[in-house]
């Protein structure tokens, strides 16, 4: 027997969603909300009553692991859903999901237990609209867009996830070797001369990085998240089951050890392009190279706010995320090749014509 939470309206015992936007508990059946001190407060008076019906706040789930053979599908789990008894079939991984009947939503405590508890997590502070809003703009203005990509009726599914991160802090121990070169031309009307100063660059030292995010989840497109920062870091809390109601969450999947390697490539750019920019500047820079030591002794697991958004078109899926603290969306559009060569034929006549125009001025 395992134990999974709803969190249910006090007032008519229907589930309660987190709503980021208004930093409300929302009730979708009711039109009730509740401010996070108001929940504590009602749920402190539920545990007190005794009234066999206020006591709605924890529901409990049977579920059967391995519900289903092979090597791909060990961790299955099968939860039966209280509200409509249909059966939730989860993974091992995914720690917040949904009824697909009757979309009750439901958080497992249990799968956040232990070294999975994390210690921190950014809650929502977007909603679907503004998600379904920022794809909308994101395809406005898109010449080479599809005719009939652009629309709501396109987006199959949005859903808000809480996608498991490291933030890692590290040290890094830089020794920079590079070759800078001075250029310098001049005419005396007869010829034209050409000199290059070659200097050999070496800066070494010590940089440190906090913060830095790297997504846990082998389910996300890591290019994909990396590309929704920044997040801000101010606005940080303390992990609290609550904030899961009404959206997806997943534990991690990959320890900070399978992560290194990753931190090291993203730190390593900043490193070389602060090393190039410190002392004297150079007309040209080349022949870079850059041995670096990386440490890190702090690493802190948190949960980051993600709305994913899938549209389908012509048969073929696209994916886009949106950050769900800043609005920030991101994802790769499709091209209508046929109107990209007319803007090609476009453009070149255009040249053409200035071509011919600057032509005839000249002679």
């Amino acid at each position: 027997m395992a134990e999974s939470t709803t969190y249910l309206c006090p007032g008519c015992g229907a589930y309660l969603r987190y709503d980021g936007k208004q930093d409300l508990w929302v009730c979708d059946y009711c039109d009730q909300s509740y401010t996070k001190d108001a929940l504590q407060q009602r749920g402190a008076q539920t545990a007190d009553a005794t009234k066999p019906q206020e006591k709605k706040e924890t529901v409990t789930y049977d579920y059967q692991e391995n519900i289903a053979q092979g090597e791909q599908n060990e961790d299955l789990q099968a939860y039966h859903c209280p509200n409509c008894g249909a059966e939730i079939v989860t993974d091992g991984v995914t720690a917040a999901t949904f009824c697909v009947f009757c979309q009750n939503p439901t958080i497992i405590p249990q799968k956040f237990e232990g070294k999975y508890r994390p210690s921190a997590m950014i809650p929502f502070k977007t909603d679907k609209k503004q998600a379904q809003e920022a794809f909308l703009r994101l395809c406005k203005g898109k010449k080479l867009l599809p005719k009939g990509f652009a629309s709501q009726q396109r987006l199959e599914k949005i859903t808000g996830v809480y996608v498991p991160y490291w933030l890692f802090d590290c040290k890094a121990d830089f020794d920079y070797h590079a070759t800078g070169e001075d250029v310098m031309t001049w005419s005396d009307g007869d010829y034209r001369y050409t000199k290059t100063d070659t200097y050999h660059l070496h800066r070494n030292g010590m940089m440190e990085f906090e913060n830095i995010p790297l997504d846990a989840s082998a389910n996300m497109e890591d290019n994909l998240m990396d590309a929704l920062e920044p997040f801000s870091f101010d606005a940080v809390q303390p992990f609290d089951l609550r904030y899961l109601s009404g959206y997806l969450a997943e534990k991690y999947t990959y320890e900070p050890k399978e992560l290194f390697t990753r931190m090291q490539e993203r730190v390593s750019e900043g490193i070389e392009n602060r090393a190039k920019a410190e002392g004297r500047q150079y007309d040209h820079v080349h022949s870079v190279q850059c041995n670096t030591a990386f440490q890190s002794d702090k690493q802190q697991y948190l949960l980051l706010p993600v709305w994913m958004l899938i549209s389908s078109f012509k048969g073929k899926k696209y994916l886009f995320a949106m950050n769900g603290q800043t609005g920030k969306i991101v994802g790769e559009l499709p091209c209508d090749k046929g109107k990209m060569v007319q803007w090609f034929f476009i453009i070149f006549l255009i040249v053409l014509a200035v071509l011919e125009i600057l032509i005839a001025v000249i002679m």
